[in-house]
């Protein structure tokens, strides 16, 4: 993929803006609305595990239950060749992990400010059946105007579901483990409050400049 590519003849890419476990995120052109959004891209293949693709199909599902102003809201979802795509808002600005680097301890009043809007993004995903897993600096978006934008919804889980999709206890336990609650990473994998002890964790991590927990290597034990 590179830039100018065309996505399901509508969407062309313009600069991609990160990569990782669960594809690449580009910037594009919506040419039919003629707006900026965010595509997420998974390439299929005999190398790329099925559950990706799995979770890739509950991230749609759970991002799309959300309409709230301090969560990155989804717009379509489909198949392109040997690609999933997901069409996503565009948030300007940066994730809270790209200015803990510049600012390592951010003052109280301005953490108590961003506290406010996630809290008030998960009490808009929780009333809808949704729990993130994945509450970290990484998936905080800052705006320029100091708004806040919860974003990635990749290992989602959902607390009472009738879509047909994998249910949690059919994929591997996910998270990150310096911010992830430790019954995600069992076999009950948790509920509404795993997102609040990620949230702790965030905001440790915003008042001191440091992760509450570190994962060492297992070379290093």
């Amino acid at each position: 993929m590179q830039s100018g590519d065309l996505i399901a003849g509508r969407y062309e890419l313009a600069k991609r803006l990160g990569r990782g476990g669960m594809g690449e995120v580009w910037a594009a052109r919506d040419r039919r609305l003629h707006r900026d959004v965010a595509l997420k891209l998974l390439a299929l293949g005999d190398d790329v595990p099925p559950e990706l693709a799995k979770r890739f199909d509950r991230e749609a599902v759970a991002a799309a239950q959300i309409n709230h102003p301090n969560v990155a809201s989804l717009y379509d979802r489909g198949r392109h060749e040997d690609l999933l795509f997901l069409v996503m808002e565009k948030v300007d600005g940066s994730p809270l992990n790209e200015h803990l680097q510049a600012h390592p301890v951010l003052a109280p009043p301005d953490v108590l400010a961003i506290a406010e809007d996630i809290c008030a993004a998960l009490v808009a995903a929780h009333a809808a059946g949704v729990v993130h897993y994945d509450i970290k600096p990484h998936n905080v978006m800052l705006t320029p105007d100091r708004q806040v934008k919860v974003v990635d919804f990749g290992i989602a889980g959902f607390l009472q579901t009738a879509f047909t999709l994998a249910h949690s206890s059919q994929l591997t336990p996910a998270g990150t483990p310096e911010y992830g609650a430790p019954e995600q990473f069992l076999a009950e994998r948790g509920d509404t409050r795993s997102d609040l002890y990620a949230l702790g964790g965030l905001l440790f991590a915003l008042l001191t400049g440091r992760a509450a927990f570190v994962q060492y290597p297992a070379s290093s034990l």
